[in-house]
C-alpha cells in the first residue's frame, strides 16, 4: 500500500516469537495495526469536531476486532477517518487505537469523542500517554449504550424510554421532566443515572461539544459497509478500506463539481434549512411596540 498510496500511514505492533521454549529472535508474531489515508486526514480539518469510535468482531479464519473511528462533514456525509485490526476491545487495544489516532488523524483541540460506555474504553481514553486529556478533548456516552444497559438492569421499556427522552433534552427543565417521572417510578433507577455524569450523557448539559450527536450509530453504519471485509486476510481488509473510502471520495467529488458548475453556493444540506426558516417566518406576526400599547 505505502509503494502506490501517497500518504497512506500505519502503524504496526507485534510481539515476541518463541520456538521449543526459547525466544526466536528472526521471527515475530502479529499483534496490531494501525492505518488511515491521508484524503481521510484532509478531510477530516473540515469536518465538525466529533469523533466516533466503534468496534467489530472478525470472523473467518483470522479472529480479532476491527476497530473504526468516523467523522461527519457539514453536509452530514460519513467520513472514515482511521482503522484498526486489534486483538479484542481490551484497554491496551483502544490505548494503542486512540494513542494513534490522536497523533495522526485528530490533532485538533476541543474534539467530542463519542463511544460506548464501557471500562476498557474509559480507561484507555484516562490512561497517561493516550494524548487525550480533559483539557484537549471531552468523552461522552452513546445514549443507545446506555439505555441498553439500563433495560438490563431495570427491565423497564417505558422508563427506558424516558432516559433516552432526558438524553435528548435540550434544556434542563426538559431534562429534569422525565428525570422526575423516572425517580418517581423506581427511585433506584434514578441513583443508577445519578452515577453517570450528566455532561457524558445528556444534552442539555454538554455545552454544545457533541453537535447534537448522541450515539456511535455513525462509526456502526461504517461497520455494516465493511461486514463483508471482515473474515479477509489483514492485507485484502486493509486494501478493501482503501478502495471504499476511494469511492466515498469520487463520488462526493463528483457530486460538489456538478453544484459548483451549476452556480450552486450552498450544499443542499443549508438550502434546506435556509428554506426551512423562512416558512417558519411567514406564521410569524409583527406590531409595533408603543407606550400606549404597553398600558392596561
Amino acid at each position: 500500500m505505502q509503494l502506490y498510496v501517497l500518504g497512506f500511514i500505519w502503524k504496526l505492533s507485534t510481539q515476541p516469537a518463541y520456538k521449543g521454549g526459547l525466544l526466536d529472535e528472526k521471527n515475530v508474531f502479529f499483534k496490531r495495526l494501525f492505518w488511515t489515508f491521508r484524503p481521510c486526514i484532509d478531510d477530516f480539518a473540515f469536518c465538525k469536531p466529533i469523533v466516533q469510535v466503534d468496534g467489530t468482531f472478525l470472523y473467518g479464519k483470522y479472529k480479532g476486532t476491527l476497530l473504526v473511528a468516523v467523522a461527519q462533514d457539514g453536509r452530514n456525509n460519513l467520513i472514515p477517518i482511521a482503522f484498526a485490526v486489534v486483538e479484542g476491545e481490551t484497554s491496551d487495544a483502544w490505548f494503542f487505537f486512540l494513542r494513534n489516532l490522536r497523533r495522526y488523524v485528530t490533532p485538533q483541540e476541543g474534539l467530542c469523542l463519542i463511544s460506548d460506555r464501557h471500562e476498557t474504553m474509559r480507561s484507555a481514553y484516562s490512561r497517561s500517554g493516550s494524548v487525550w486529556t480533559e483539557n484537549n478533548s471531552v468523552h461522552v456516552y452513546c445514549i443507545r449504550h446506555i439505555a441498553q444497559n439500563f433495560m438490563r438492569r431495570f427491565k423497564n421499556p417505558a422508563l427506558k424510554k424516558d432516559v433516552v427522552n432526558m438524553a435528548y433534552g435540550m434544556t434542563e427543565s426538559r431534562f429534569f421532566y422525565y428525570y422526575n417521572i423516572v425517580k418517581d417510578n423506581n427511585s433506584e433507577s434514578a441513583q443508577w443515572l445519578d452515577n453517570i455524569p450528566r455532561e457524558k450523557w445528556a444534552l442539555a448539559w454538554d455545552n454544545g461539544r457533541c453537535w447534537g450527536h448522541m450515539t456511535t450509530n455513525l462509526a456502526e453504519s461504517i461497520n455494516s459497509i465493511l461486514k463483508k471485509t471482515r473474515n479477509l486476510p489483514i492485507c485484502s481488509m486493509v486494501m478493501a478500506t482503501y478502495t471504499c473510502c476511494n469511492k466515498f471520495f469520487i463520488e462526493r467529488g463528483r457530486k460538489v463539481d456538478a453544484m459548483i458548475n451549476a452556480g450552486h453556493v450552498y450544499s443542499e444540506v443549508a438550502i434546506k434549512q435556509f428554506k426551512m426558516h423562512c416558512q417558519r417566518r411567514t406564521h410569524i406576526e409583527s406590531s409595533p411596540l408603543t407606550k400606549q400599547a404597553l398600558d392596561f
